[in-house]
């Protein structure tokens, strides 16, 4: 009689993140309404008892798909370089519109269907805090080039920050909608270099 194969066991920490990618796939194709604990167990391929081994609550789930996002934001603005302030801006986003167009908005639908959930859902509040947190990280940069001289100390940090967070959103849309000419037609990218042009210290001041 063949021996039945045995399931290979994963680390605590793997088996976790297969957890968490299982709630971003279910909640990308269901929403977040609809993103059950059956249907969450099934896409990580684990018994439902399992889940809670790992997460006290389905809300627990949803919150920890939710940071690995922002993770990823952190990873994107975090891990971007420049010889400049102005300069690590506009690397940042070429980096967001290249990886947009390359995986066509797949990791932008579970983020807005997290924003789409409605406030019965518990989340709301930890949805706006990811936002934010992701536009402090990009104020800290603007700031930092207000010091160093590669933006202009008059320039407004916050609606500088919030602006350029908005064209990373149009980009996120502009996949998910099938809209790839905003990208691949540089329309995102000339907004962009409005938006910090006009933030840039003149040339000889």
């Amino acid at each position: 009689m063949a021996r039945q194969a045995r399931v290979r066991r994963l680390p605590p920490e793997e088996r976790r993140g297969q957890i968490v990618q299982a709630v971003l796939d279910v909640v990308a194709e269901y929403g977040v309404p609809e993103a059950t604990i059956a249907r969450i167990a099934k896409a990580a391929d684990v018994s439902e008892g399992t889940l809670y081994v790992y997460f006290a609550s389905r809300k627990e789930m949803l919150l920890a798909a939710l940071e690995s996002i922002l993770s990823e934001m952190y990873q994107l603005i975090d891990g971007t370089v420049g010889p400049d302030a102005l300069s690590r801006l506009r690397n940042i986003e070429v980096a967001h519109a290249q990886q947009m167009s390359a995986e066509r908005g797949l990791m932008a639908y579970p983020w807005f269907e997290f924003i789409a959930a409605g406030p019965q859902i518990g989340i709301r509040d930890a949805v706006a805090d990811t936002h934010k947190s992701a536009y402090q990280h990009l104020k800290k940069i603007i700031e930092e080039g207000q010091v160093k001289g590669s933006i202009r100390a008059d320039a407004d940090a916050d609606r500088l920050a919030w602006g350029f967070y908005t064209v990373l959103w149009a980009e996120n849309i502009a996949c998910m909608m099938g809209l790839n000419e905003y990208l691949d037609d540089g329309h995102a990218a000339h907004i962009m270099g409005l938006i910090l042009n006009d933030a840039a210290v003149p040339a000889g001041a």
